[in-house]
């Protein structure tokens, strides 16, 4: 897509454009075979969510925390995400850049959670027990969503009840199905 800047100069809005050779090539190493066509953006996150460095697209990188990702909650995810605006919001300076690409992160692990708990379990991108429980209880009824699709969803359901994800994770699936029926797989 592109745009005109103040001075008349063209912009491009690269985030929008189809993932390089490069990021397929990538993250298919990385055991991630896209079942339709990539944005950058979509590309780069999954390669973040792999473990891999979207940037340099080197191998990938060690958890310093030594805490395991793939084993939190859909309520754990929520409050990364959280945690990671209000940092945001309280950093000044040229720490911000650090503090968004933190909170991308996050918000790019919480819609790769949710989208996981709706994938055949031979296609997840990050093995769980939280993911396996929820495919199994709800999410296997569906193909699954597009992750601007998931992140539509939790804004709707985040601003609509504080703690829906701890206390009830179903209503995910009953707004994925009032909203986009195109998902509900077939039997």
């Amino acid at each position: 897509m592109t745009t005109e800047t103040e001075a008349g100069l063209p912009h491009m809005d690269w985030t929008d454009q189809p993932a390089t050779w490069k990021q397929v090539k990538y993250l298919r190493q990385l055991g991630y075979k896209p079942n339709h066509p990539l944005t950058k953006t979509e590309a780069s996150n999954l390669i973040r969510d792999l473990g891999g460095e979207p940037e340099r697209l080197a191998p990938s990188v060690k958890n310093t925390s030594g805490e395991r990702a793939e084993q939190k909650t859909a309520y754990e995810f929520r409050q990364m995400v959280e945690k990671a605006r209000r940092t945001l919001a309280e950093t000044k300076g040229g720490a911000t850049e650090k503090v968004q690409h933190e909170l991308d992160s996050a918000i790019a692990k919480r819609q790769g959670f949710w989208a996981d708990t709706c994938r055949d379990e031979g296609t997840v991108l990050v093995a769980s027990r939280a993911v396996h429980e929820f495919y199994q209880k709800y999410g296997c009824r569906f193909e699954a969503p597009m992750l601007k699709d998931v992140q539509c969803i939790l804004d709707a359901l985040d601003s609509a009840m504080p703690v829906w994800d701890r206390d009830h994770p179903e209503i995910f699936y009953q707004t994925l199905e009032l909203n986009f029926p195109v998902l509900l797989r077939r039997r």
